[in-house]
């Protein structure tokens, strides 16, 4: 689907999302701040042309090391409904985990867990599902940055979690973990790893880890 159905939220506009956006808040506000300062101080004090240069460096420099990678959290390929306990503790309907994938279409999520493949045909990687069929959902990214994937992979596991506790389904997740250590097959193939949560804190422990 190219729309998210009525009721869907991005993360960007959950909850969970709001100490990243404050992050990124602030980050914003020192980078113009240095930014004018540097500007008014050259002005009024005269001050040599490379000063100007050095904190403009310093500003970009920031800049890069901070925002790509909070932007790229809030971008996070993910949405629930309102049913969802990312939004709602007490939700009264069935809970529903959507995906975006890398043609910005948006799946709804099955009843497996997901890993993400090294896609040896057109590049990145492709969301398959956590099973014994390994069942590909679609081309999920082109991005290199293995650490933002693995944190996008690992809130999508953690959102499919809550859902199947929402919607008293049986976790699959551990399972499939079991299966792979027994196939021997995986040894070729080429998985990304992600890591559990705790359901009490989904999102707090992974912005530690991405930054």
């Amino acid at each position: 689907m190219d729309e998210l159905p009525k009721g869907a939220l991005p993360f960007h506009q959950l909850p969970i999302s709001k100490s990243q956006k404050l992050q990124f808040f602030i980050t914003m506000s020192v980078i113009i701040s240095l930014a004018l300062v540097s500007t008014l101080l050259f002005i009024m004090f005269d001050l040599p042309l490379w000063g100007l240069t050095v904190i403009f460096g310093f500003v970009a420099l920031t800049s890069v090391l901070f925002l790509p990678n909070q932007i790229a959290i809030l971008n996070t390929p993910l949405a629930v409904n309102l049913n969802h306990p990312f939004i709602d503790d007490k939700p009264i309907g069935e809970a529903e985990v959507y995906v975006k994938l890398s043609d910005s279409k948006w799946v709804k999520s099955d009843k497996c867990r997901v890993r993400i493949n090294r896609d040896e045909m057109i590049g990145g990687y492709s969301l398959v599902e956590d099973n014994e069929d390994y069942k590909i959902i679609g081309h999920f990214s082109y991005s290199k940055n293995f650490k933002t994937l693995q944190t996008y992979v690992t809130l999508i596991n953690q959102a499919l979690s809550l859902r199947d506790a929402v919607n008293d389904e049986h976790d699959t997740f551990e399972d499939a973990r079991v299966r792979e250590s027994q196939d021997t097959g995986l040894l070729e193939r080429e998985w990304m790893e992600e890591e559990e949560i705790p359901v009490s804190s989904p999102i707090s422990r992974l912005m530690g880890r991405s930054e």
